[in-house]
């Protein structure tokens, strides 16, 4: 509460700029980029068969992010991890796609480039330039060099499956690798990562700009986003040449980029902005966004004046978390609405109601032994914690005379906390509008 208040009365020109410094620079931020990327690079995490993957994962994004690795070394990390048998990241992206050439061809180019090869893995891509030889080709990188006689041959090559034809690792773009003379295990997936991540690749920092952008925005510059072809233009072009090359320019660095954009006109728009364009790629005005499971544990727990940073939760409570958000999944933040099952859970939870229980959090507690704070004040203040601002006279109005009269049991605490637990359930409070 305190800190809306300040932001509320701070004048400064930059107040909003310094905000968002200090969120970007947080642990909560960088625990919730893990949570994005992980999910954009390896969604078989979010399977019961590779769920075991997600926390490890996590763990090693959060790590890298907190210590400063850029975009750029990241995926390279990940791409040449080396083989184990043991699920030890960074090896979680070969280990859920099961060290299998042909999956590890499709996530790569799907996941770091926004290049859908999947569908040229059988045939010749019926919509995109993609052939199937390419895409062999570029699973030729992942495999292991061919063996003449206890000697290491200089090259690589793989059978098409189904065929006699034999390809050998090609990149996607001009110019061709210079191939070493001897080759060791992890030669090819060097190579690809080298390509993959460097400055000149006309598809990586384009799709991390894409992904970014529809993360905030719910919709991305290039729909889907996984075709970052050539023949399904971007809504803005130029935006996302400048986006990408400035992304590039600051060798790669996400706070940089999340920065830039969360301070443009566009994302500062209102979501009711009278006669916007209903577009959504127009981007005319801000598109209502659903909170992820993870962000809505989170700020249940802020809004209860609760720790919401990892460091801070015990064993169990990350237990908790996991399975609250499991039930509050959404595949993609422009899908605002929620399940009806996922409403009763929010409704009935046990977590709501220990957070909405009388005198059961710091602040409840805080709002309801106020000395100094009238009804309408502590209605305010609830408001200020649980939406981060204060309530109109319409509203405020009916609350008020309800927590005076005690709501239903005569009992003015409860009836504050009826309150609270009224603004937790509100679609105000588990969307970004």
């Amino acid at each position: 509460m305190a800190e809306v208040r300040g932001f509320i009365a701070d004048n400064s020109p930059d107040k909003r700029a310094k905000l968002v410094t200090k969120l970007v620079e947080s642990a909560g931020h960088t625990r919730h980029m893990a949570t994005f990327w992980r999910r954009e690079w390896v969604p078989q995490t979010d399977t019961p068969e590779y769920a075991g993957l997600a926390e490890e994962i996590e763990g090693w994004l959060a790590t890298k992010l907190h210590e400063g690795l850029t975009y750029d070394r990241v995926v390279r990390e990940l791409m040449t991890a080396k083989r184990t048998k043991g699920s030890v990241t960074p090896t979680t992206f070969l280990i859920a796609n099961e060290h299998k050439v042909e999956n590890l061809a499709a996530n790569t180019t799907r996941a770091f480039l926004g290049v859908n090869l999947d569908c040229a893995q059988c045939h010749d891509h019926p919509f995109a330039k993609w052939t199937r030889d390419q895409f062999w080709q570029t699973a030729a990188f992942f495999g292991r060099p061919v063996s003449n006689a206890g000697a290491v041959a200089g090259k690589l090559e793989l059978t098409i499956p189904n065929t006699k034809k034999t390809v050998t690792p090609q990149l996607l773009t001009d110019p061709q690798p210079q191939w070493p003379e001897l080759l060791k295990d992890d030669t090819g997936r060097t190579i690809l990562a080298t390509w993959v991540t460097a400055k000149d690749n006309p598809y990586f920092a384009k799709n991390a700009v894409n992904r970014v952008w529809a993360n905030l925005f719910g919709t991305g510059l290039v729909e889907p986003l996984d075709d970052l072809s050539g023949e399904n233009p971007a809504s803005h072009p130029e935006l996302l040449d400048e986006l990408a090359k400035a992304f590039t320019d600051s060798g790669c660095d996400l706070k940089y980029l999340t920065t830039a954009v969360v301070l443009t006109k566009a994302y500062q728009l209102s979501s009711t902005t009278p006669g916007g364009s209903a577009n959504p790629r127009l981007f005319a005005r801000f598109a209502v966004r659903g909170l992820t499971g993870e962000q809505l544990y989170d700020s249940l727990r802020v809004a209860a004046g609760m720790p919401a940073e990892r460091d801070d939760l015990e064993a169990a409570a990350m237990r908790d978390r996991k399975r609250f958000a499991d039930k509050f999944r959404v595949e993609r933040p422009g899908a605002a609405e929620r399940s009806i099952l996922q409403t009763l859970s929010l409704m009935n939870g046990k977590m709501t109601a220990d957070l909405t229980t009388v005198g059961a959090t710091p602040t409840l507690r805080a709002v309801t032994d106020a000395p100094f704070l009238n009804t309408k004040g502590k209605v305010e203040a609830l408001y200020l914690a649980a939406i981060g601002r204060k309530p109109t006279d319409d509203e405020s109005g009916p609350l008020v005379k309800y927590v005076e009269k005690g709501g239903a049991d005569g009992d003015q605490g409860k009836a504050l906390s009826d309150v609270f637990w009224a603004l937790l359930n509100s679609i105000e409070f588990s969307t970004n509008h």
